[in-house]
């Protein structure tokens, strides 16, 4: 955890001077989606501009779920599920040693600094990239690829699904679900960037 927290600083520190690079990775980035026609990302953010209600609510789940929901699954797969603990600190830890080693070599600037989208959080709040929030002083901005928050989801579900035994598991898959819309609708990723995460995702898996 300590290697990750290193080399997540590292990034965000490299990152400062990787902005040029950043932008044009971003548009081949819509290039590829648009070869492969999934370039929906501005026309659905436009689709639910006209629902401030659900905007907060995005935000919201975007600034303040992801690494909450996180840590708090860790602690119930370590207490309650031993035996499944090894299996999802491996996925865990591979998945976001791998995301990060990419965001390295492959800075992306997310869609929200790019012409025609808006930058929901900016507009509506909470404010977590003004610089003067915790966030905003520690966030590497041109990590979009892959999608922690995507990925992390994912594997929370996964796991849930794992340890639990009831029927009400299933309804865990709604993170996953929400944490897309939001990671989207809000303009802080591109759907290639939820793709990729899975890959890394089925990759793990595989190891």
């Amino acid at each position: 955890m300590v290697a990750l927290l290193l080399l997540y600083r590292l990034g965000r520190m490299l990152g400062r001077h990787e902005s040029a690079r950043a932008f044009d990775n971003a548009h081949q980035v819509l290039g590829l989606e648009d070869r492969l026609g999934i370039d929906t990302e501005l026309s659905v953010q436009r689709a639910t501009l006209g629902h401030p209600g659900l905007i907060r609510l995005l935000n919201r789940y975007y600034a303040s779920v992801h690494f909450g929901a996180s840590m708090a699954f860790l602690v119930f797969v370590y207490v309650r599920g031993p035996k499944l603990w090894a299996h999802i600190r491996f996925l865990f830890i591979t998945v976001t040693g791998t995301a990060l080693i990419i965001h390295l070599f492959y800075p992306l600037a997310p869609p929200r600094m790019l012409d025609g989208y808006v930058d929901t959080i900016a507009r509506y709040g909470p404010a977590i990239y003004d610089g003067r929030s915790a966030v905003g002083q520690l966030a590497n901005q041109f990590a979009a690829m892959p999608s922690l928050h995507f990925g992390w989801a994912v594997l929370v579900a996964y796991g849930v699904v794992r340890a639990l035994n009831t029927r009400w598991r299933w309804l865990v898959i709604l993170h996953p679900a929400m944490t897309l819309a939001a990671i989207v609708i809000t303009a802080n990723h591109y759907w290639l960037d939820a793709v990729v995460a899975g890959v890394l995702i089925a990759a793990a898996l595989a190891l």
